[in-house]
């Protein structure tokens, strides 16, 4: 004797395909999100971590795997220190940045432990900040700088290494410009070296808001998917039960 055949789909078959469902909405909707969600990292940095220096330095600089932003348009957004063990500052306080780079201008003091700190926004919008140490041994004679207890300001016309007074978006100094000077220089030089200086000062707010962008599509993908998964389950739900309904006794097969 045997039962008679069933056309209902099993628990199982359903079961299967919410799963593979669920896989693909969470694919495609976190996809982007995981994408966007990944800041600048250092790849290199003069003078490098953990290194030791025996001659003087005069910049100092970290690079990164993508290009860092100035969403403020004066170079305030990213900064880079250089401070020994003391906490006194040698660098000039005119940050630049050229692209994936952030240089400043440097003058060390005595010999010993030094560390760069730095403050950048990666390409996609957020802040990174960490520090890298390094040692300096000069030979005896060598000229020491003098500390500042607090972060200089930088200071275009001092002629600074890191001081720039036509750059302006990605290679801007720390200070905005003056009333006079943007008058009398109302666009970028052409030799800017900045990768930034195409764009004016005005537009840089935009930069992080298109980084954002994929952020906002993933999010709108992630949920049209749950939504669908959500159909989905209710259609089956309400077939089965139908099919439950409708579906005669089980019967068996003449001898």
């Amino acid at each position: 004797m045997t039962r008679a055949s069933s056309s209902r789909p099993s628990r199982r078959t359903v079961g299967a395909g919410l799963g593979v469902l669920v896989g693909t909405a969470a694919l495609v909707g976190l996809g982007p999100v995981g994408a966007a969600s990944a800041h600048d990292y250092v790849v290199s940095s003069d003078p490098a971590q953990g290194s030791t220096l025996t001659q003087p330095l005069s910049t100092a600089s970290i690079t990164f795997n993508d290009v860092i932003l100035d969403l403020s348009g004066t170079g305030s957004s990213n900064v880079l220190e250089v401070t020994d063990a003391a906490g006194l500052h040698y660098e000039d306080g005119c940050s630049t940045t050229a692209g994936p780079t952030l240089t400043t201008g440097v003058a060390l003091g005595a010999p010993g432990a030094y560390t760069m700190t730095y403050q950048a926004v990666s390409a996609d919008g957020h802040t990174v900040s960490d520090a890298l140490a390094f040692t300096y041994e000069p030979a005896d004679g060598t000229a020491a700088a003098e500390g500042a207890a607090t972060r200089p300001t930088c200071d275009p016309s001092s002629g600074a290494p890191g001081a720039d007074p036509s750059s302006s978006a990605g290679g801007a100094s720390s200070d905005a410009p003056s009333a006079d000077a943007t008058e009398a220089s109302p666009a970028p030089a052409a030799g800017s070296t900045s990768t930034a200086a195409a764009s004016p000062a005005g537009d840089a707010p935009a930069d992080g808001d298109d980084a954002n962008i994929p952020v906002i599509i993933g999010i709108g993908v992630g949920i049209v998917g749950l939504a669908v998964i959500a159909i989905v389950v209710v259609l089956l739900t309400s077939r089965s039960r139908r099919e439950a309904a409708a579906a005669p006794p089980e019967e068996l097969d003449e001898p």
